[in-house]
């Protein structure tokens, strides 16, 4: 049993100088990070290979965001046309178009989300009494919507993209009451 306990001692002394060789080396922060006192790190010529790839990648990254939200703005538009097409010729919403309503109602809070507006509590101050009319008012905001949203930078927060998506989003709602 000595000779046991004996061996086992030693196979544990003898691997403790090796658990402490592969410890983590300690060094201070800062070494190995060419910054010194006085200089930013946000400096073009200061900043590495793989920070200037990691900004390019954010860059293009907020492109394609972008392009999805101009992409939005058109579909949402072309949605709102169709409906009045269909509206013109049918004289009534089939469930074709109250899912194009509720695909529209999904983009334009989309779009307001992205635009950095949150959920509107307030209601349509002029409500159209005829489901035409409100087919053509959501046609016309949609269209504005989709112009504003266009011509406004991806790094604008825009309250006029904003007041217009709550507005298609108030319109879109309005629709669907007088179908239900």
């Amino acid at each position: 049993m000595r000779v046991l306990l004996f061996i086992l001692f030693l196979m544990l002394s003898g691997s403790m100088p090796v658990c402490w060789a592969q410890s983590a080396p300690k060094f201070p922060n800062n070494i190995g990070t060419d910054k010194r006192i006085g200089e930013s790190r946000d400096d073009p010529e200061q900043q590495s290979p793989h920070q200037e790839m990691l900004k390019e990648m954010e860059l293009k990254r907020e492109a394609g965001d972008y392009k999805e939200h101009v992409a939005r703005a058109k579909e949402n538009a072309q949605l709102a046309f169709e409906l009045r097409e269909a509206f013109a010729r049918h004289k009534t919403l089939g469930d074709p178009e109250l899912k194009k309503l509720s695909l529209m109602e999904k983009l334009s809070r989309k779009i307001r989300n992205n635009a950095g507006g949150e959920e509107n509590k307030e209601e349509l101050k002029t409500s159209p009494q005829e489901v035409e009319a409100a087919l053509e008012r959501l046609a016309e905001v949609s269209a504005e919507l989709q112009k504003k949203v266009e011509s406004t930078p991806r790094q604008v927060v825009s309250t006029a993209v904003i007041k217009r998506a709550n507005e298609v989003v108030e319109l879109v709602r309005y629709i669907r009451t007088l179908y239900r």
